[in-house]
């Protein structure tokens, strides 16, 4: 499970550290596309094997909805290689989309890694923190 948060620079080429806990075992291959919330998705290269399975099912009723889905997901995605110093090259479109300049956040989210501006994320986080404790009340977290 893909859990934490590391606060981390992206250099003038473009280059990101991923946390070595995001990259234990054989997992130097990455693909990142467009999130939610103007972050980047990340997923170990199983994990997005996963997800392309499900992607065949998805339940829309509507093909144009579900062929359109598809298309800005898969569109945006890219495939990046862990270098030995754990780095991955973001492109520059990916970047621009997620407003990432310099800080970033990096988050586990359970199946997936999240990149965010860190602007972006402390903003995100501070106007969600009453729906955390909503949901966490009721879960008796």
């Amino acid at each position: 499970m893909l859990i934490g948060l590391y606060e981390y620079s992206i250099d003038v080429k473009g280059r990101l550290f991923i946390p070595a806990k995001f990259r234990e075992g054989k997992n130097r291959t990455f693909i990142v596309t467009i999130g939610i919330d103007r972050c980047l998705y990340v997923y170990p290269n199983e994990k997005w094997s996963k997800l392309e399975d499900k992607l065949e099912n998805l339940p829309f009723k509507d093909k144009s909805e579900e062929r359109a889905f598809k298309r800005i997901l898969l569109s945006g995605a890219t495939e990046v290689v862990a270098d030995f110093q754990g780095r991955i090259l973001l492109p520059y479109n990916l970047r621009q989309y997620a407003f990432l300049k310099n800080n970033v956040v990096i988050i586990g989210v359970s199946n997936r890694i999240e990149i965010w501006a860190k602007d972006l994320w402390n903003k995100y986080s501070k106007t969600t923190k009453a729906l955390f404790s909503k949901h966490a009340n009721s879960l008796e977290i």
